[in-house]
C-alpha cells in the first residue's frame, strides 16, 4: 500500500519540552505594539470577540473586509463539504481500513506506529477527502510534505519559497475537488494529522494505566479524544488584530494593536486544568483551543475528530506500551514537533 511520507529537516533527539515555563500573566511589548495573552479566561474572551480580527504573526494588521468575507465563505462551503452524513459514511470505510493496516504489521517485536499505521492510513484518507487521482497521490504527498517542513520550523525562511511553491502546484491539481480549499486539505490529512496524533499516542502509551482504562471501558473515547487534543494539540498560538478599543477583562486594548494568543499555554493554564498535563477522563468544565474557538474556530474540527478517534480506537485495541529506554526522535521545529518513530507493541487478544 502506498503513502506519503512525513520529512522536515529539523531533527531532534532526546525529551521534548512538553511543559514549559509559563507566564499567565498578559504582556504588552512596546516595541512591536502588540499584547500576549496565555492565561485560559483571557484566550477565551480574546478568541469569542468580534472585533479582534485574524493577523498573520508578522503581518500589517487584520484582513481586509474583502478577505474577511473571502475567508467566511471558506469557512461556509467547508462545514458543508464535512457534514455528518459524509463523516459517518467516511468513518464505516476508514475504520476497517485501519483494521486492514494494522492486521499486515508485525506481530511480535517492536511496530512503529507512526510509519506503519498513521502515515499510510492518513495517506488514503486525504485520497478519499479531496478526490485526488491516486495514480498522483505520490507527487501530491511529497508536495504536501514539504508545505509541513514550513510550517513545522516556521523560523527557517529557507523553506518558505519552495513551500509555497509547492501549495500552489497542490492547489493546481486539485482544481476539480469538490473540497474547498483542497490543496490545504491534503495537508492538514495526510501530514499534519499524523503528526497530532503521534503527539497524541505517546502521551497515551506514557499512561499504561489510562490506556487499559479506555480499552475497557471505549465509552470514554469521546473524552479521551477531547483531552488528548488539549494535552497534546500541535497548535501555540494564533495571532488577531484589534479593529477598535476593547477590553479583554481587566486589558485595555487599543485599535491596531495586535494580540498573541497563546493556544497551548492556555490549554495546560493550571486554574481550569489543576492537573495540566495529566489525562483527566472525566472533567467536563473546560473546553479546550487546539482547534480554536468561536467564529475561528477550525472549520475540519469534525473531520479532525473522526480521524481521531476512529484511529485511536484501532489502536487501543491492538497495541500496548513497549518498556523501552531509547531516546525520542523530534521532528519539525519553531512551528510545532512530532515523534519521528513511536513504537508499541502488539496486544495478545
Amino acid at each position: 500500500m502506498s503513502n506519503g511520507t512525513l520529512r522536515c529537516p529539523v531533527k531532534l533527539t532526546g525529551e521534548q519540552e512538553d511543559q514549559p515555563v509559563l507566564s499567565r500573566s498578559a504582556s504588552f511589548d512596546r516595541d512591536s505594539n502588540s499584547w500576549t495573552l496565555s492565561s485560559y479566561g483571557d484566550v477565551r474572551l480574546a478568541l469569542n470577540e468580534p472585533n479582534l480580527q485574524t493577523a498573520g504573526p508578522r503581518g500589517a494588521g487584520a484582513l481586509s473586509p474583502q478577505e474577511s468575507a473571502e475567508q467566511a465563505d471558506v469557512r461556509s462551503r467547508t462545514f458543508a463539504a464535512l457534514s455528518s452524513t459524509k463523516l459517518a459514511r467516511w468513518q464505516q470505510e476508514f475504520e476497517p481500513l485501519a483494521e486492514t493496516i494494522v492486521a499486515a504489521l508485525p506481530t511480535a517485536g517492536a511496530v512503529d506506529l507512526v510509519g506503519g499505521f498513521l502515515q499510510p492510513w492518513c495517506f488514503e484518507l486525504a485520497v478519499r477527502v479531496t478526490e485526488a487521482d491516486p495514480a498522483d497521490a505520490q507527487r501530491l504527498a511529497a508536495l504536501a510534505a514539504q508545505v509541513t517542513a514550513a510550517t513545522a520550523d516556521s523560523d527557517n525562511y529557507d523553506l518558505k519559497a519552495p513551500a509555497a511553491i509547492a501549495g500552489k502546484e497542490l492547489d493546481e491539481a486539485l482544481r476539480n475537488s469538490s473540497q474547498p480549499m483542497a490543496g490545504s486539505a491534503f495537508v492538514a490529512v495526510s501530514q499534519t494529522i499524523p503528526c497530532l496524533l503521534a503527539n497524541a499516542w505517546l502521551t497515551l502509551l506514557s499512561r499504561p494505566s489510562e490506556m487499559n482504562r479506555l480499552r475497557l471501558s471505549p465509552e470514554l473515547l469521546p473524552r479521551v479524544i477531547e483531552e488528548l487534543l488539549r494535552v497534546a494539540g500541535l497548535a501555540k498560538s494564533v495571532h488577531r488584530c484589534a479593529t477598535a478599543d476593547i477590553a479583554i477583562g481587566d486589558i485595555r486594548i487599543e485599535r491596531g494593536q495586535r494580540v498573541h494568543l497563546m493556544l497551548a499555554e492556555a490549554n495546560h493554564d493550571p486554574t481550569p486544568f489543576p492537573r495540566p498535563y495529566d489525562l483527566d477522563f472525566s472533567y467536563r468544565g473546560y473546553s479546550h483551543f487546539a482547534l480554536g474557538a468561536g467564529s475561528h474556530s477550525c472549520a475540519a474540527a469534525a473531520l479532525i475528530r473522526m480521524a481521531t478517534g476512529v484511529s485511536t480506537k484501532v489502536m487501543v485495541e491492538n497495541f500496548e506500551s513497549r518498556a523501552s529506554n531509547e531516546s525520542i526522535e523530534w521532528m519539525g521545529g519553531s512551528g510545532f514537533r512530532w515523534p519521528a518513530r513511536l513504537y508499541a507493541q502488539r496486544r495478545s487478544k
